[in-house]
C-alpha cells in the first residue's frame, strides 16, 4: 500500500511522521489483507520503539512475526524477532527476549539489510554486556561494528565502538580499550556530539584509573569544562593520589545524585577517608549509608544473578541444540553423498554389463552374416555346377538319340550320363544341406537382428544412464562443503583441505588421482593438485587464488605440466589436445 511504502521510506530519519501517517490511515484488514496488515503492525511497533514510547505487550509486533515466520521474507522476520526482541526485553522478560534476538540474528545473514542487521547485532551485545558474558558481547560488538560499516552510518559505528570498548575493559584488554575509545572520540568530533564527546573521555579517564595512571586520568577530567566533570571519578583520583582535602570535597558532591551505584561508590571511598583524623567524626554517619545503600545494590544483584543464571544456562541449551542441528545435518548429508556414489557405481557396473553384452552380441552377428555368406556363395557354385551338368547331361542325350554308335561308344556316353547324374544327385545333396543351413541361419540371424536392436536401444538408455551418472557427479561435487565455499570465495588451502579434495576425488571419479599416479608416475604434488582444480571444473582465475599466483603463472604451470604428460605418456598427448579436455576425459 502507498501509505506503508510511505512510512517505512521515513521511519529512520522521521520516525514521528511515519507513526503519524500509520495512525492516520484505514488501518488494512486482517481477514482480507494479511500481508499489508502485518506490515501495519510492524510499521506501528518500529515507530513507537523508535520513539521511546512506552509499548505495554508484543501483541501488535506478534501479528507480524507470526505472519512472517513461515514465508521466505528473511528481512520482514528479522525485523519482526529484532522489536519481539526489544519489546520483550524492556518488559524484563530476557529468555524470551534472547531467544528472539538470534533469530533475528540468523534471518538478518540471508540479507543485505545492514540497519536491520546493526540493531539486532548491538541488541544482543547490550543484553550479553549487561549480564558479564564478555566473550558473546564481544563478538557481538564487533558483527555490529562490521554492519554499521557496511550501511556507512557513522552513528551506529560510534555507538558499536563504544560497546566494543566496554567488552575490553571487562576483558581486562585496558590497552585495545583506550584505542577504541579514541576512534570513537574522533567520531564524536566529526559528527559534533560535543555531550557524547566528554562522555566518552570520561571513561577513557576511568580506564587509565584501573591501569593505575593516576594522574594521567585526572588530566583527563580536570581538562573538562566543569559542566562535563564527573566528581565522583575526581574524588577517587584525589584520594588515590593522597589529597584528601579535595578528595572530600568532590566525593561529597558525587552524593548530590539518584544513581544508587554512584552514592555506594563515593561513601566506600568517604568510609575509607574515616581513618583520617580529620574525617573519623563522619565516620558512624558514612558507615550506616554504606550499609544501607549496600543492602538496596545486592537485593537488585541478587535478582540481577538469579536471571543472569538462568540466562546462561539457556544460552547454553540454545547453542547444545544448534549443535545437535547441524551434527544432524551432517549426518544427513554424508548420508545422501554415500547414497549418491553407490548409485553412480551401480549405473556405471550396470552400463558396463550392458556394454560388454551388446558388443558380444553384435560380434555374433557378425560372424553369423560372414557365415551366411559363405554358404550362400558355395550355394550359388552347387547351383551353377549343378545347372552346367544338367546342360551336358542334355547335350549327351541328344547325341546318343541323333547318332549311330557302336556299343563301346555307347557304353562310354551312358557312363558319363550316370556320371553326371551321380554327382547331380551329390550336389542336390549338398545344396539341400546348405539350403538347410543358410535357413537357420537367416533365422537366427532375424533373431539376432532384432536382439541387436533391443541392445542398441539399451545402448541408447546406456549412453542416457551416462548422462545421468555425469549430472549425479557433478551435483556431488558441487554440493560439497569445502567446493561450495571455495566457488563463492577462493583462498589458498591448507594441506588437510587438499587432502579432503584429493580423498573427494578418489570417490567420485574412480580412483581420479591414483589413476593418473598410475598412468604417469612422476608427477609432483603440485601438479596432481592442478588436475584435481581441473577435473573439479575451477577456471584460471579461481586457480589463481587457490595457489596464491597471477594467472599467467597457471597458464604456465598448464604448459609445463601438459609438456611433462606428452613426454611421459606412451602415446603423448596430440597438439590438438587440451590439457583441461585431456584431465575431463580421462
Amino acid at each position: 500500500m502507498p501509505e506503508l511504502e510511505q512510512a517505512e521510506k521515513v521511519m529512520f530519519d522521521h520516525p514521528d511522521s511515519a507513526l503519524h501517517l500509520l495512525e492516520s490511515m484505514e488501518i488494512p484488514s486482517s481477514q482480507t489483507d494479511k500481508e499489508n496488515h502485518a506490515l501495519w503492525c510492524l510499521l506501528v511497533t518500529q515507530a513507537q520503539y523508535k520513539q521511546v514510547m512506552k509499548i505495554p505487550s508484543d501483541s501488535l509486533v506478534r501479528i507480524a512475526y507470526d505472519y512472517y515466520k513461515p514465508t521466505d521474507n528473511a528481512r520482514r522476520k528479522a525485523m519482526s524477532a529484532l522489536y519481539m526482541g526489544d519489546i520483550n526485553y524492556e518488559l524484563r522478560n530476557i529468555e524470551e527476549a534472547m531467544q528472539y534476538y538470534l533469530e533475528g540474528k540468523t534471518e538478518v545473514e540471508k540479507t543485505d539489510d545492514y540497519k536491520t542487521g546493526y540493531l539486532v547485532m548491538i541488541s544482543l551485545c547490550r543484553l550479553y554486556l549487561y549480564r558479564d558474558f564478555a566473550d558473546y558481547a564481544l563478538e557481538a560488538s564487533r558483527k555490529a561494528y562490521d554492519y554499521a560499516v557496511k550501511d556507512s552510518n557513522k552513528r551506529y559505528q560510534l555507538a558499536s565502538l563504544k560497546y566494543l570498548a566496554r567488552c575490553y575493559c571487562i576483558s581486562d584488554s585496558l590497552s585495545k580499550a583506550i584505542d577504541t575509545y579514541h576512534k570513537c572520540s574522533e567520531l564524536t568530533l566529526e559528527l559534533d556530539l560535543e555531550s557524547y564527546y566528554y562522555d566518552i573521555q570520561s571513561e577513557i579517564a576511568l580506564v587509565y584509573m584501573h591501569k593505575g595512571d593516576i594522574k594521567k586520568s585526572l588530566e583527563i577530567i580536570k581538562s573538562f569544562p566543569i559542566t562535563y566533570q564527573r566528581a565522583s571519578l575526581m574524588g577517587k583520583n584525589y584520594y588515590l593520589l593522597g589529597q584528601m582535602d579535595s578528595a572530600y570535597f568532590f566525593l561529597n558532591k558525587a552524593l548530590k545524585t539518584d544513581n544508587i551505584y554512584t552514592k555506594v561508590s563515593a561513601y566506600q571511598y568517604l568510609y575509607k577517608l574515616g581513618d583520617i583524623p580529620k574525617y573519623r567524626k563522619y565516620l558512624k554517619t558514612y558507615c550506616d549509608s554504606l550499609l544501607f545503600y549496600n543492602d538496596s545494590i545486592i537485593a537488585i544483584d541478587k535478582g540481577k544473578e538469579i536471571v543472569a543464571y538462568k540466562e546462561k544456562y539457556d544460552h547454553q541449551r540454545l547453542i547444545t541444540e544448534q549443535q545437535r542441528l547441524r551434527l544432524e545435518k551432517a549426518d544427513a548429508q554424508r548420508m545422501m553423498f554415500i547414497i549418491t556414489i553407490c548409485l553412480i557405481v551401480v549405473i556405471a557396473v550396470v552400463a558396463y554389463l550392458y556394454q560388454k553384452r551388446l558388443v558380444r552380441k553384435e560380434t555374433t552377428i557378425r560372424k553369423q552374416s560372414e557365415q551366411l555368406q559363405e554358404y550362400m556363395l558355395q550355394l550359388h557354385e552347387y547351383e551353377t555346377q549343378l545347372m552346367q551338368n544338367n546342360r551336358y547331361m542334355e547335350e549327351l542325350k541328344e547325341q546318343l538319340s541323333g547318332q549311330e554308335m557302336n556299343s563301346e561308344e555307347l557304353h562310354e556316353y551312358r557312363e558319363q550320363i550316370d556320371s553326371l547324374q551321380i554327382e547331380n544327385s551329390r550336389l542336390s545333396e549338398k545344396i539341400n544341406s546348405l539350403q538347410h543351413h543358410i535357413n537357420d541361419y537367416s533365422s537366427k540371424l532375424d533373431k539376432a537382428r532384432r536382439e541387436a536392436d533391443k541392445f542398441r536401444n539399451l545402448s541408447e538408455e546406456n549412453l542416457y544412464l551416462k548422462q545421468r551418472e555425469r549430472v549425479l557427479t557433478d551435483y556431488v561435487v558441487d554440493n560439497d562443503r569445502l567446493v561450495k565455499e571455495l566457488r563463492e570465495k577462493c583462498r589458498v588451502l591448507e594441506t588437510g583441505e587438499w587432502e579432503t579434495l584429493e580423498q573427494m576425488c578418489e570417490s567420485t571419479y574412480s580412483n581420479f588421482v591414483s589413476r593418473l599416479q598410475g598412468v604417469c608416475p612422476t608427477l609432483t604434488k603440485q601438479e596432481l593438485h592442478l588436475c584435481m582444480l581441473i577435473k573439479l571444473r575451477f577456471n584460471n582465475a579461481q586457480m589463481s587464488e587457490i595457489f596464491g599466483v597471477n594467472t599467467t603463472s597457471v597458464s604456465q604451470k598448464k604448459f609445463r605440466l601438459k609438456k611433462h604428460l606428452s613426454d611421459t605418456l606412451q602415446d603423448g598427448l596430440p597438439d590438438e589436445m587440451t590439457l583441461d579436455r585431456w584431465v575431463a576425459e580421462f
